[in-house]
């Protein structure tokens, strides 16, 4: 059994690379498959068994990981940059890329231009109808989807950890999915390490974070090339006492698309960055 473990993972780091020095051309499952050394049907279900999520939906996270990081470098058309990424319809592109990031391309280069005369505050975001005694409770609320509350400790990287300087930015969210696409249905920011409670949600089940110094450019912000991150194992499905150590995502790992700082509310004073 370890034996077989150690070899789709050996096999997904090759896909997986694969994927992400590709991505740009039309590559197909077969091609991957191929570089793998499994059949298409056998090597999807190897993949999403060991990435949490399908190759084609892999390969769309890449793409739209450059497609970002392509936007914030330049000035570029965004149809130029849906060709350079691997994408052939312009409509299809800024629709989907909306849906994965929580932005649109255009929205993302308006949100870089927020973040470079603003510094996030922290703050919390919960669904309609619940509020902070509902989280003291912790009681299922079935009319809202709550099903109790998650109360929790967030450790950060060795890079991370308190020093001279603000303390980073830890960003904390519950995502339909194992893997962070579009925004999160529940969520905070906060400085540091250190507690934090949100509604369990029987529609985002899945506990993510993230953290970058508090000093981050926008870019970094928003596409930073490996961002530490942590994930709870398992889904949520009641009342729970968790620790998140964040860490290096995994080589193969699906890239962090939300743009989280979209979620900051509109109260938020800008603070002007010192040179």
């Amino acid at each position: 059994m370890r034996d077989q473990q150690a070899e789709h993972e050996a096999a997904a780091r090759r896909a997986a690379r694969f994927i992400t020095e590709r991505a740009a051309e039309p590559i197909t499952v077969a091609d991957m498959a191929d570089v793998a050394g499994y059949s298409p049907f056998h090597f999807t279900r190897m993949f999403a068994a060991r990435v949490h999520v399908t190759p084609n939906r892999f390969l769309a996270g890449v793409r739209f990981h450059r497609a970002k990081r392509l936007l914030l470098a330049g000035d570029d058309a965004v149809v130029d940059v849906c060709q350079e990424v691997g994408f052939t319809s312009p409509g299809t592109f800024t629709r989907r890329f909306r849906e994965d990031v929580g932005v649109s391309p255009s929205g993302l280069r308006r949100l870089a231009d927020r973040l470079s005369v603003t510094t996030p505050a922290p703050f919390a975001l919960y669904p309609q109808g619940i509020t902070e005694a509902d989280l003291a409770a912790g009681r299922p609320r079935p009319a809202v989807g709550m099903l109790g509350t998650v109360e929790g400790t967030v450790r950060l990287p060795p890079a991370l950890r308190p020093g001279p300087g603000p303390e980073p930015l830890v960003w904390i969210g519950c995502y339909p999915t194992p893997f962070p696409v579009g925004l999160p249905v529940t969520g905070l920011l906060r400085e540091g390490e250190g507690g934090f409670r949100l509604p369990v949600l029987d529609r985002a089940p899945w506990l993510l974070a993230t953290a970058v110094p508090a000093t981050a450019e926008p870019a970094e912000h928003l596409a930073g090339p490996r961002p530490a991150v942590g994930r709870h194992p398992v889904p949520l499905t009641g009342p729970a006492t968790v620790r998140l150590e964040l860490g290096d995502p995994e080589p193969w790992g699906f890239p962090l698309l939300t743009a989280l700082p979209s979620l900051m509310p509109d109260r938020t004073h800008p603070t002007r960055r010192t040179p």
